[in-house]
């Protein structure tokens, strides 16, 4: 519950946001080539909900108290994976460099909830195990 809740909660109140603001840095943005318009525009297009994903895999290990937290941060990285895939409309039948595409896209926030869930996770140890040591 506290990952899928920090997943709703972030994602509707704080992406949306940022993803308005974000648009209007980057809506001239014009991508050449095969690598940028199939790689680099997803990953620059979901940058805005990565950073929440971040933000929600940290909130996640801070408020889960277990042996291995990182576990509970791979809940909202799979809501994010699996949302990420959905709701994509196509006039014509997609290439696979669509799909590609279309799964950079996807996997981009759920990697950034996973890392940042990892991170966050060696930080709260180490503060665990400094306190613990009496000086």
């Amino acid at each position: 519950m506290v990952g899928a809740g920090a997943y709703y909660l972030l994602s509707s109140w704080l992406a949306v946001p940022l993803i308005i603001g974000y648009e209007r840095f980057t809506s001239g943005t014009i991508y050449r080539g095969y690598f940028n318009a199939y790689v680099v525009e997803p990953l620059v297009s979901h940058l805005p909900q990565a950073i929440v994903a971040a933000v929600v895999g940290v909130i996640v290990i801070w408020l889960v108290e277990s042996d291995r937290p990182v576990a509970w941060a791979l809940v909202p990285a799979w809501l994010y994976a699996v949302v990420g895939f959905r709701n994509h409309h196509w006039m014509q039948p997609p290439t696979p460099l669509d799909r590609v595409r279309e799964t950079i896209g996807a996997l981009f926030p759920a990697l950034a909830c996973i890392v940042a869930g990892i991170v966050a996770a060696r930080r709260v140890t180490t503060q665990h195990e400094t306190q613990k040591t009496p000086d």
